[in-house]
């Protein structure tokens, strides 16, 4: 079906009014959009709530939905809009103890089948870009399966649909 605004809508399952996924236009199932990159989380400031240091065997659930400036004062609420299913993220280790990994899931998924970030001392500041998906409330969770730990910081560069 093609809608008035030129957008193509294909029924996926039947049923009033049934579930449809856009196949193009401005938020194509699946597309990605870029935006100008913003904070969502730094366990270093106690503006976000949990803080504080990740320490070993410790997990931490994050929602990505809203953006704050560098000090951890809201910016934009639904900057990461409900309907994203994952965002592309600059994940920053500081003030690393000893050496160790974070790995980054879905929101509620504590498993961890493999690393997001590493850090091979104590005192680094090391960043990595990688794709993260969401649950449904638009959270994640960082999980320390090492046994250093690490403040963090999650910036958000665009999401998907």
């Amino acid at each position: 079906m093609v809608d008035s605004a030129g957008v193509i809508w294909f029924c996926v399952a039947g049923g009033t009014p049934g579930t449809w996924r856009m196949l193009s236009g401005p938020s194509a199932a699946g597309a990605f959009t870029p935006v100008t990159p913003a904070r969502v989380y730094d366990s270093r400031l106690s503006t976000y709530a949990p803080h504080g240091v990740l320490g070993s065997g410790q997990n931490r659930p994050i929602s990505v939905a809203n953006s704050f400036d560098v000090n951890g004062t809201p910016v934009t609420a639904n900057f990461v809009p409900i309907g994203a299913t994952a965002v592309f993220a600059n994940v920053t280790v500081v003030d690393t103890i000893g050496n160790g990994w974070l790995a980054i899931n879905p929101g509620g998924t504590t498993a961890v089948s493999a690393s997001s970030i590493n850090w091979s001392a104590s005192g680094q500041i090391l960043a990595n870009g990688i794709s993260l998906t969401l649950n449904a409330t638009r959270q994640i969770t960082v999980v320390n399966g090492s046994s250093g730990s690490t403040n963090f910081i999650i910036d958000v560069l665009g999401y998907y649909r």
